[in-house]
């Protein structure tokens, strides 16, 4: 295939901008230049995300009122703000904020109102003339339903058949789900059931797109597509794994669907392997072509956040440059003819350089017809009409909330506001781009680096932990400086295995002899008579898993006087030897760990996630007390004494 030349593409893209500057409307130029002041202002930023996540968790209109009062005094009245909205602020702070029954219910009204283009209103009158006239301008509606967080099986079944009631109304052809929104007992260690129950409410929601089936104007009757969003990096195996199984079912082999690969994973490579190979056999067979929806990812923060917290590697790509170059390497082998035949190919962005990318290598390519160009509802409406103009599907993702519901879908706003005005996104710097601008030069050369490296990045799973095979090494520079011990995650394959390995080692039957833990004076080891039996709490009957001797009065003060005595001199040791010892301590309990979490579990009824914390902490200890020690006693302040 002939290759496409970047230059190729930013001459696309400034024939775009020209097209875009000509398109957009004087009120949608005025709220661009909202988003301008917005982005050049951190401060505005940091009071808006702190307005709208706290106006959905607090409930009591006296807090919020007096809780918004301290944050506008903190951050000041936000420069976007029109000059009536300023004063109103104003007005709020002086002495509204007593008035919080009035306050509060305009606060949150005017909030609805102002989002209301970016997440529909799911009353039926107000989302019908939404979606009539999205049909009438022939742009298509990914309608994602946003609503309670799942918390439970009763929120999860309520989603659940909220989308198939959705999938009765004949003005949706299009809806995005996601697995962790139709059930809510995702566990990692239970992933046979779960795969079990997904795929049956999968399945259901298919058969419901089948069943309703869209009618166009012309009287054709098509099934309705179901599209499965991709979340956490944790839901990516299951996600993959149900959609191929629920496909495979014979009733949908004539059925299309899609699902979402994430460029900002290394794994999305992988991932398209998988999908292209699945998609390639089942149209080989007379099967229906699938659809993947690229995009480059929604999840960053969380993904950064739960990596810090556990010790994980972050899953995701270190920059937006590698996050571009990944997306046109992706787009490189789905636009390949063969390729896009079995699975089309939704191309999700705003970023006009990775739109022309698409759109010319598609044109080289002859798949056009296998091509959707995918935005967000709401953000740089004038964008979509120009994809348009130039005779291309367009499908925006489209937010759908009852009112009830709505404070809920403000994670989804304080998200997308924080994505569209970071520092590296496109949409940051699209507000009045000019193609001679420092704006325009600044994304131009973000694109070249990305066009330069899209065939020679590092594309295998940053997360590789393997408890199956890793053993921990410490080297003489981590006695001085202290790092956090890694949990488990059970989220990998491998570490699956190991927590199935590790249950039925220490699953025992009353056939299995249980094992003695002596009474331990000095050097010597006692078994005694009296015992106490630990029956494995998560098994009926009466399972001995260990007996424990207990110590009688004489053999308590024994072994007091030999602590008293510190007969192995441990008070003699200085910090550099305490130092080593307890670091060998800390590598003694990681090679124990899968089995002092099944004994945990056996003994006391924790959970495997449970257990696994607790030996990530007793590793901590180890660590952490002999390194700020040896600190502290630099001090010439301090004495220490033995207790």
């Amino acid at each position: 295939m002939e290759q496409l030349t970047s230059n190729e593409v930013i001459e696309w893209g400034k024939q775009f901008l020209e097209k875009s500057e000509k398109e957009i409307t004087a009120d949608e130029l005025k709220e661009q230049k909202k988003y301008a002041i917005l982005i050049q202002n951190p401060n505005d930023k940091a009071l808006l995300s702190k307005m709208l996540d706290e106006s959905s968790q607090i409930h009591d209109n006296k807090k919020l009122a007096r809780r918004m009062k301290l944050l506008i005094e903190h951050y000041g009245v936000p420069q976007f703000f029109s000059s009536s909205d300023a004063y109103l602020l104003k007005l709020f702070t002086a002495f509204g904020y007593w008035f919080d029954f009035i306050a509060v219910p305009i606060f949150k009204k005017r909030l609805r109102s102002d989002t209301s283009k970016v997440i529909i209103n799911e009353k039926a009158s107000l989302l019908n003339r939404h979606l009539n006239a999205r049909y009438e301008q022939n742009i298509g509606q990914n309608v994602n339903l946003l609503g309670e967080v799942v918390l439970g099986d009763g929120e999860a079944n309520h989603r659940y058949e909220h989308y198939l009631e959705a999938l009765k109304d004949p003005r949706i052809n299009y809806i995005s789900i996601k697995i962790s929104g139709i059930y809510a007992q995702i566990n990692a260690l239970n992933y046979a059931q779960n795969k079990i129950d997904l795929c049956e409410r999968l399945a259901r929601i298919y058969k419901q797109a089948m069943d309703y089936p869209f009618v166009d104007e012309k009287g054709n009757k098509k099934a309705k597509f179901v599209n499965l969003d991709m979340e956490e990096y944790k839901d990516t195996e299951l996600t993959l794994d149900v959609f191929k199984t629920v496909l495979s079912y014979p009733e949908f082999k004539n059925y299309s669907a899609g699902i979402v690969v994430q460029a900002y994973l290394p794994d999305a490579w992988s991932f398209q392997t998988e999908l292209l190979e699945f998609a390639t056999k089942r149209v080989a067979e007379g099967g229906a072509p699938l659809k993947m929806r690229l995009v480059k990812g929604a999840n960053l923060q969380m993904e950064s956040i739960v990596s810090s917290l556990k010790g994980w590697e972050n899953p995701v790509l270190s920059t937006k440059v590698e996050v571009d170059a990944n997306y046109l390497h992706v787009l490189d082998r789905a636009l390949l003819p063969e390729n896009a035949r079995a699975m089309h190919v939704g191309v999700a962005s705003h970023n006009f350089f990775s739109l022309g990318y698409a759109y010319l290598l598609a044109q080289k390519n002859g798949v056009e017809e296998f091509v959707t160009f995918e935005m967000l509802e709401g953000m740089a409406n004038h964008l979509p009409r120009v994809m348009r103009q130039l005779g291309k599907q367009i499908i925006l993702y489209t937010p759908v909330v009852k009112d009830e519901h709505f404070l809920n879908a403000v994670s989804y706003l304080v998200r997308r506001l924080d994505e569209n005005t970071g520092v590296d996104n496109f949409l940051s710097y699209s507000f009045n781009l000019k193609t001679d601008s420092k704006q325009w030069e600044f994304l131009k050369n973000q694109f070249e680096q990305a066009y330069a490296m899209k065939d020679k990045l590092e594309l295998s799973p940053r997360r590789k932990q393997n408890r199956l095979t890793t053993k921990t090494t410490e080297t003489s520079e981590t006695f001085e400086t202290f790092k956090s011990e890694p949990d488990t995650n059970f989220d990998l394959r491998p570490n699956r295995q190991w927590a199935e390995n590790i249950r039925k080692e220490w699953k025992k039957s009353e056939n299995d002899t249980p094992y003695t833990i002596p009474v331990q004076i000095g050097d010597k080891e006692i078994i005694t008579e009296k015992q106490f039996s630990y029956i494995d709490h998560n098994q009926d009957g009466e399972t001995c898993v260990c007996k424990t001797s207990l110590s009688n009065l004489e053999q308590v003060k024994e072994i007091i006087a030999i602590a008293e005595n510190d007969a192995p001199e441990w008070r003699k040791t200085i910090m550099e030897q305490r130092n080593l010892i307890l670091h060998q301590t800390a590598e003694n309990i990681a090679a124990k760990r899968g089995h002092l979490i099944g004994c945990m579990s056996a003994i006391t009824g924790k959970t495997f996630a449970e257990g696994d914390v607790e030996v990530s902490e007793a590793i901590d200890f180890c660590r952490y007390y002999p390194v700020t020690m040896n600190r502290f006693m630099k001090l010439d302040t301090v004495k220490i004494t033995p207790k």
